[in-house]
């Protein structure tokens, strides 16, 4: 299948043409290279440590989603090999407990499947032979563990409804008797035994609507697992730990203490459980710490209280059961302790300026595997074995290729005297005594924080790329400092947090001296989104916002999100207790006060910061007569998810801080979207799309082309033109220039190429005033970055990448 490739125009305004573009040594990093990124996650590495098995994620910008692939890289040589290949995605690889089978999760079709395939457990042999199908759980299994033994598999589902009860709703859906009845159609979560040689499959518990997390002891014999009770994505303070048997399916509550405990997990000599559970139950966004909980009397111990770093996850030693190994979020990066569940001493194990991801540890802590990453490079697979980190992956070899701004770690002084962080990135080819337009870009969360790492969903790197100095805070409320620090904006939201941020900016202007005061803007996502429309009621300093689903109306958000208890949670009370409260901080209560123009993005399907707030603050702008623009995005939820829209999101954002802050307007800003129409002497003209590695009768398989689709369209002073084909040529990063080969056409179902130096009037007469061209272009190399220039349109350059 032929590859639709998104393109990019950029308008040149120079004198210098293709020598200039032939001095580049390194390219402009763009949005899409920061989608591009190859991303690793759900690592395990095989009882002997010698593979590391985990999921790789690619974008598809034809699909517009990104594809999972199993991969498998071996820890002594670092060779990588492909594991999966379906259209369809994989995930949560296991290694069995003798290290032969990878059981994985897929809703891939077998062979004889007909009806709607829901995600079922697939095995692959490590010695070869294709993956097979495992279960047939008619709802879909949600997670796994493998039995110690290896000889079944223990797995989660969702009650199926009986049979007549189940037809009776095909039925009354067909016949539109469809109603919902809210907080009414729940279904319980079931626990089934699956024999891997036989396949058969036994019930062996049927827990309640909110199981989530479990964890099997080391003799096979118990299960531990939470629940929330309810299934209701808002009740995260109610989960308790429980046990079941096996054999029995008898259970019984271990936990009862206030808060949710997560993350639960058998030590290795089953005398304890670990989970993790907030330090302060009240509230939902204190500090994570580490417990362990007395399997027979429910006895709990915080391991971590004298540690003040919240804990993002954590592993068991294979070889001392009493040390486990913990991730922390610690400010800008994410290190790993090692803490002891006997005294509860901790002490460093791996830290630097580093983010540790995903870990898994083989028998006997012979090796430890993990993902790494910082603010140079993407995310690889590392292994750490007798006292040597060693990378094992390079998934992204082309980051190599790019330009990239100084990405710095800078702090300053509050209004309080608190000392607060965050990243600085600079934009490329910095020039000291200058000063830059800056864009603040505000975090969600509030609990959750900025890391100082190069793949950012804030896409810091493609910013400075574009000539702008970013300024991203991890301002008060957020994780990864101290447990006062993550609480200290209860009852406070858009208080201390605001004025940190705010100080922040002054201590880059006055004391950095690389900001220009008079092009600042501001834009985040959820709470930054919040922040953002927060800011901009306070204060005009900022001369353009962008606000992507953001909270404006507290009272909106709370009535209409699947996270109601948020507001509660940081107000202090309901609005109807303290009405004052959810009006005094409120962006919508000052709407008054805007004078920043504001682009406003959101998701039609977000469940979260539900999209009444965005409606809500452009229809008061726009009656108010303010700078206002609002785009929603089909499908998406909580942030863009999808690879093209994420594409049109940062540019629709480029084109708004292009124009407000540094004054280009739109027909004259520096990068055009793919179907935009660029403006010229009566006439518009857009590259539709190029496709890439087109084959043709009469050449060489190994000949490699490109499709460029062009369009036309006359405006009311455009004026006929003849173009020839050889107005259009395609230049390569080293300036050679490309002529098209000709038009392609299609006889029969047989491609080929209409050659010969045509030339083309473009008329305005009739009523057609739309013109498409197809022209056809040899390349060398297909992953070059090459641009088409048109002679009648001499101010466009148009990138195709």
């Amino acid at each position: 299948m032929r590859k639709k490739i998104i393109l990019f125009l950029l308008i040149l305004f120079t004198s210098f043409g293709v020598s200039v573009w032939s001095q580049v040594q390194k390219m402009k990093f763009t949005i899409k290279d920061m989608l591009s990124i190859n991303v690793p996650s759900q690592i395990d590495i095989s009882p002997d440590g010698k593979f590391v098995v985990f999921v790789l994620s690619k974008a598809d910008f034809e699909e517009s989603k990104y594809r999972t692939d199993l991969y498998i890289v071996s820890t002594e040589t670092g060779e990588v090999k492909q594991l999966t290949f379906s259209k369809e995605d994989e995930r949560m690889p296991k290694f069995s407990p003798d290290g032969k089978i990878i059981a994985f999760l897929s809703d891939r079709k077998a062979a004889g499947d007909e009806k709607e395939v829901k995600t079922q457990i697939w095995l692959l042999p490590i010695d070869g032979g294709e993956a097979y199908k495992l279960t047939n759980a008619p709802e879909g299994v949600i997670s796994f563990n493998w039995m110690p033994d290896g000889k079944s598999i223990l797995y989660l589902t969702q009650e199926t409804l009986p049979k007549p009860e189940k037809e009776k709703k095909e039925r009354d859906k067909k016949l539109k008797f469809d109603p919902t009845v809210v907080d009414k159609e729940k279904y319980r979560k079931e626990f089934y035994l699956v024999d891997v040689k036989s396949k058969k499959e036994r019930k062996v518990f049927v827990g309640d609507y909110g199981v989530s997390e479990f964890d099997i002891s080391l003799d096979g014999k118990f299960v531990v697992y939470n629940t929330n009770y309810t299934g209701d994505i808002d009740d995260g303070k109610k989960f308790d730990l429980w046990i079941f048997e096996v054999e029995s399916g008898k259970a019984r509550q271990l936990t009862t203490r206030p808060g949710g405990e997560r993350q639960p997990k058998w030590s290795p000599d089953g005398r304890f459980i670990a989970c993790v559970a907030d330090l302060d139950p009240k509230f939902t966004y204190s500090q994570e710490e580490l417990f362990i909980v007395n399997p027979q009397t429910g006895e709990m111990k915080n391991l971590t209280e004298k540690f003040d770093l919240g804990i993002v996850g954590y592993e068991f030693s294979k070889s001392q059961p009493e040390k486990i190994y913990a991730r922390t979020a610690s400010g800008v990066y994410t290190h790993v302790y090692l803490i002891s569940a006997v005294n509860g001493e901790v002490k460093e194990f791996l830290g630097g300026e580093k983010v540790y991801g995903d870990m898994a540890i083989s028998n006997n802590d012979g090796a430890i595997a993990l993902l790494l990453e910082d603010k140079a490079s993407a995310p690889d697979v590392f292994i750490f074995k007798n006292g040597e980190l060693k990378k094992l992956t390079n998934l992204n070899p082309q980051l190599e290729n790019f330009t990239f701004g100084e990405q710095t770690v800078i702090k300053w002084k509050s209004f309080d005297g608190w000392v607060i962080e965050g990243i600085l990135v600079k934009p490329v080819n910095f020039e000291p005594g200058k000063k830059y337009p800056m864009l603040v870009a505000v975090h969600g969360g509030p609990y959750g924080r900025i890391q100082n790492i190069l793949r950012q969903y804030y896409n810091l790197q493609v910013w400075a790329n574009e000539g702008y100095l970013v300024f991203a805070p991890n301002f008060r409320g957020s994780s990864g400092y101290s447990n006062k620090f993550g609480i200290s904006n209860f009852k406070d939201l858009g208080g201390g947090d605001f004025k940190d941020i705010m100080a922040g900016i002054d201590y880059i202007i006055k004391e950095l001296k690389i900001a220009d005061e008079n092009k600042i803007g501001i834009f985040g996502g959820s709470y930054g989104g919040y922040m953002t429309n927060w800011a901009i009621t306070q204060t005009d300093r900022f001369k353009a916002a962008v606000s992507m689903f953001g909270i404006f109306n507290l009272i909106t958000d709370y009535s209409n999100s699947y996270l109601p208890s948020w507001e509660p949670d940081y107000l202090g009370d309901y609005y109807w207790n303290n009405l004052k409260i959810y009006l005094e901080r409120s962006p919508f209560y000052y709407v008054k006060n805007i004078k920043t123009p504001v682009l406003i993005m959101h998701g039609d399907e977000d469940p979260n910061t539900f999209i009444s707030n965005s409606k809500e603050m452009y229809q008061a702008l726009k009656h108010l007569g303010k700078t206002v623009e609002f785009v929603r995005y089909p499908r998406e939820g909580h942030g863009f998810r999808e690879p093209n829209h994420r594409i049109d999101e940062f540019y629709r954002c480029l084109d708004w801080f292009n124009k407000y802050l540094l004054g280009i307007e739109p027909e004259k800003k520096a990068i055009v979207r793919i179907d935009e129409w660029v403006n010229s002497d009566g006439w518009s003209v857009k590259v539709v799309r190029a496709n890439k590695n087109v084959n043709y009768a009469g050449f060489d398989t190994s000949e490699k082309f490109i499709e460029v689709e062009i369009l036309f369209k006359a405006n009311e002073e455009a004026k006929p033109f003849d173009i020839s084909v050889n107005d259009f040529t395609v230049f390569d990063p080293e300036g050679n220039k490309i002529y098209p080969s000709g038009f392609p056409v299609e006889v029969s179902g047989v491609k080929a190429i209409l050659s010969g130096d045509f030339k083309i009037n473009v008329s305005t007469k009739g009523e057609n005033k739309y013109y498409p061209l197809k022209l056809s272009f040899k390349v060398s190399n297909l992953k070059d970055k090459l641009k088409l220039k048109i002679a009648k349109f001499p101010q466009f350059d148009f990138f195709l990448d």
